[in-house]
């Protein structure tokens, strides 16, 4: 039976195609390390655009990121709207994609890495602090957190405005950037009661249309938005960095879960699936 995706397989994906994006195109900050790819450096070369003429590696990561995130919220807001939803925060929260995989399902020897969350407050602003996160866990144990950092920054805001742009999100700390914890606060147009930001819809969702998705979905739908977007900044050196990325997932994952991540690149995310 093939490996289930997870969180692990997500993080890294997008901290080794990271990775290799910046030292193709250079970073802001200190993301990239002497490169060891010489098969990008060689693409950037005979793109024939100096890498300083262009985006550096973390913005365009960020960009990716920005429109990754906008993605998902948006196929939330279809959802929610589908069964009759106000497009609230308690619905962003209730028509998220994804949830925590227990511990048997990670990869062998990251048992330890499932999310710990807490609600610090919720009325009248809704504060979520993150203590234990797989993403962090995945990447600091590879060395990718200074790639890592650019998704935790750009994320949430990026999914929130996709779902509602009335609604907001303060990204006040993150683990990746070294903080204790992850600190978010999540804004309202309208006020909200304290008990409905995790309980007020999900009996009345529609039958047969579940509102999160597997991660294996999650993994093809970040490498094919990555892709599109770090192509069309870089050429042909971006191709060479997003394929250098895949390659070390495929060596760490195997052949034919890179292939199951290759499945969705003509998948249309801004669309509900099915």
């Amino acid at each position: 039976m093939p490996e289930s995706f997870s969180e692990v397989h997500h993080a890294l994906l997008f901290g080794w195609i990271g990775r290799a994006v910046c030292e193709a195109a250079g970073a802001e900050t200190g993301v990239a390390s002497a490169s060891r790819a010489s098969g990008i450096a060689s693409a950037s070369r005979a793109s024939g655009i100096a890498s300083a003429s262009r985006a550096s590696g973390t913005a365009v990561m960020r960009i990716a990121v920005k429109k990754y995130g906008q993605e998902r919220g948006r196929r939330m807001a279809l959802r929610a709207r589908a069964n009759g939803h106000a497009l609230s925060l308690a619905a962003y929260f209730n028509y998220g994609e994804w949830k925590a995989s227990p511990p048997d399902v990670l990869p062998e020897g990251c048992s330890a890495w499932t999310q710990q969350a807490q609600w610090v407050e919720k009325a009248p602003r809704a504060h979520e602090r993150i203590t234990r996160c797989p993403w962090h866990e995945a990447w600091k144990a590879n060395g990718l957190l200074a790639v890592g950092q650019l998704y935790c920054q750009e994320i949430d805001g990026a999914l929130v405005s996709g779902f509602n742009p009335a609604l907001a999100v303060d990204v006040l700390a993150t683990l990746s950037s070294g903080a204790a914890a992850c600190e978010f606060i999540f804004h309202d147009a309208k006020p909200i009661q304290p008990d409905s930001l995790t309980a007020g819809q999900k009996p009345v969702l529609q039958p047969g249309q579940p509102t999160q998705m597997p991660w294996e979905y999650h993994a093809g739908h970040l490498f094919a938005t990555l892709e599109k977007v770090i192509a069309a900044e870089l050429g042909e050196a971006g191709r060479a960095a997003v394929q250098a990325g895949l390659d070390e997932f495929a060596r760490h994952f195997g052949e034919q879960a890179a292939g199951r991540v290759l499945a969705y690149r003509s998948v249309d995310f801004d669309r509900l699936p099915g």
